[in-house]
């Protein structure tokens, strides 16, 4: 029992990475609009952008599985967004691979 509690807390430990924050700051676009273009990212991806305004949202996906999609967009738009304007999450254990950033662009 005792071995199956430590693998839970294993799987839990991808939630509760820190995403590296980037850019100068949010050009006033909601949360929404980022979740909106990461969710294209998980669903289809490998690439999504959409243009909202005069601001375009960038997310992209790179790696050898996509275990953690929702999860590394969720804290990225959560520790990220507002007082930045993206950021990216990466994961590397046991062979497996993953990068994701968002980004807002000014255009």
């Amino acid at each position: 029992m005792r071995s199956y509690s430590f693998l839970l807390g294993l799987l839990a430990i991808p939630a509760a990475l820190a995403a590296d924050c980037y850019g100068s700051g949010n050009p006033g676009l909601p949360a929404s609009d980022f979740q909106q273009v990461a969710d294209q990212v998980c669903n289809v991806g490998p690439d999504a952008s959409a243009q909202f305004g005069n601001n375009v949202i960038q997310a992209h996906y790179e790696g050898n599985a996509k275990i953690h999609c929702r999860d590394a967009f969720s804290n990225i738009i959560s520790q990220c967004v507002g007082s930045r304007n993206g950021g990216q999450w990466t994961w590397n254990y046991n062979g497996v691979q993953e990068l994701y950033y968002i980004q807002a662009i000014t255009l």
